[in-house]
């Protein structure tokens, strides 16, 4: 049992480097697509994108009254969504959402990321008893 917990672990970070790791994609393919997000409640949003299994970054937040322009860009030639990181690199994004900071996840609106006609998006979301509403 003293084995198996070294080298799940071990196998386990080999397995999230190589993820975060990844292939990057073509920044010279990417358009901006913005997508707007406007808080009409009380509390708090965060916006993020899962860039790899496991793995999400931060996009925004949006205080209550405010509004913010998430950075997504589109690769029409892959059909790909991506995320520039702090190196400028453009980083695939497997799906994104906003929630209620603090429980993002759990209060998620899923972002439609439509890889057949990208457009950009204007989105006024608000906290709810079941979670993010957004329209």
């Amino acid at each position: 049992m003293r084995l198996f917990l070294p080298l799940f672990a071990a196998a386990s970070l080999s397995c999230i480097a190589g993820a975060l790791a990844g292939e990057t994609v073509d920044l010279e393919d990417l358009v901006s697509i913005p997508t707007e997000i406007r808080n009409s409640g009380a509390t708090p949003i965060l916006c993020q994108a899962e860039i790899a299994h496991w793995f999400a970054t931060d996009l925004a937040v949006v205080e209550p009254g405010g509004s913010a322009v998430l950075d997504l860009r589109f690769a029409a030639r892959t059909g790909t969504w991506a995320v520039l990181n702090s190196q400028g690199e453009a980083l695939p994004v497997e799906r994104a959402w906003c929630g209620v900071e603090g429980r993002t996840y759990e209060t998620r609106w899923t972002l439609a990321l439509d890889r057949a006609r990208p457009e950009p998006v204007r989105l006024d979301c608000r906290a709810q008893a079941s979670g993010l509403d957004c329209r």
